[in-house]
């Protein structure tokens, strides 16, 4: 038969048991195996195997593959967990109020916006996939996330600005970035930035990072709201898929040659030269979409989006 002498003493016993060769498992069965899966998304089809064969009374058994075939058939298939950071209910209700006051904003508006962020990129490497069980759809449901913490890992740390008229300043960051080592950022790079790409009054943004949001820090960029060079934007915290600027690091990311990068000086030298080349078209094509994930954000009631 081409089998193992395992296949076909479980073969011959769910015969005995069942009068049938094929694992076989009632509705009942399949309802209980449907709330295991939904009960903790990370279960293997092993572990909920295990657990489905308690409940056999009969004295057959189920196989993993089983396990797989009928949740499939439910429509609960394994994927890859998204990577979303963790998002309280506060954090919910900053994000809905924060898209509806913007979701009439034309894309003109969005033009004079200079978004800001940090990155880490990894000379090697990346971290492991994680496996949930979901149904179409559910992509984005917290039990289907895999939370994760910014700036995990990575050997260069970089700042960088983007708006619809092209990149800023990309500046590498040593050692631990402190209130005044950002203070010092804000002086010489971000001010700069979104003065030349955009002109006085840009809209400033930037995440709610503790250093950012230092009197010391704040206190000057008053300053500079007062005297006309910009306008601050309240940003609700956790939202990255508000700020386009994630998408241009995914993008600077394949630009990078990696068949050149050795080590920490070339990893920054091919950076460099990647931003440069970071074109108006795809920084437009991804700040375009801002209405498009405003409108996303209230369906989700202030959750998480696809962006």
């Amino acid at each position: 038969m081409k089998c193992s002498p395992s296949t076909v003493k479980y073969t011959l016993k769910r015969q005995d048991a069942t009068n049938s060769h094929q694992n076989c498992l009632s509705d009942r069965q399949v309802k209980d195996l449907k709330i295991l899966s939904l009960k903790d998304r990370r279960k293997t089809s092993r572990e909920l195997r295990d657990e489905i064969n308690t409940t056999m009374t009969n004295g057959a058994t189920v196989s993993s593959r089983t396990v797989r075939r009928k949740l499939g058939e439910e429509g609960l298939v394994g994927r890859i967990a998204a990577k979303k950071p963790l998002l309280k209910e506060k954090n919910r209700v900053k994000r809905l109020k924060f898209a509806k006051e913007h979701k009439k904003w034309t894309k003109e508006d969005w033009y004079k916006v200079l978004w800001t962020d940090e990155s880490k990129f990894e000379q090697f490497g990346n971290m492991r996939r994680v496996y949930v069980r979901r149904r179409e759809g559910e992509r984005y449901k917290n039990e289907c996330l895999l939370p994760t913490v910014k700036h995990r890992g990575g050997s260069i740390t970089v700042w960088g600005a983007i708006s619809a008229s092209g990149t800023g300043d990309l500046v590498k960051m040593y050692g631990i970035m402190d209130k005044k080592v950002y203070h010092n950022i804000l002086v010489r790079h971000r001010i700069p930035s979104g003065s030349r790409l955009i002109g006085p009054g840009f809209i400033f943004q930037e995440d709610n990072d503790p250093k950012h949001s230092s009197n010391y820090c704040q206190n000057y960029l008053r300053q500079k709201e007062s005297a006309g060079t910009l306008k601050m934007m309240d940003w609700p915290p956790q939202s990255t898929d508000l700020n386009p600027i994630e998408q241009i690091w995914g993008e600077l990311e394949n630009k990078l040659d990696r068949s050149i990068v050795h080590s920490k000086e070339s990893l920054w030298l091919e950076l460099q030269k990647a931003w440069d080349n970071i074109s108006v078209e795809v920084l437009r094509k991804y700040i375009d979409t801002l209405p498009e994930r405003c409108a996303a954000v209230i369906a989700a009631k202030g959750g998480h989006t696809k962006y």
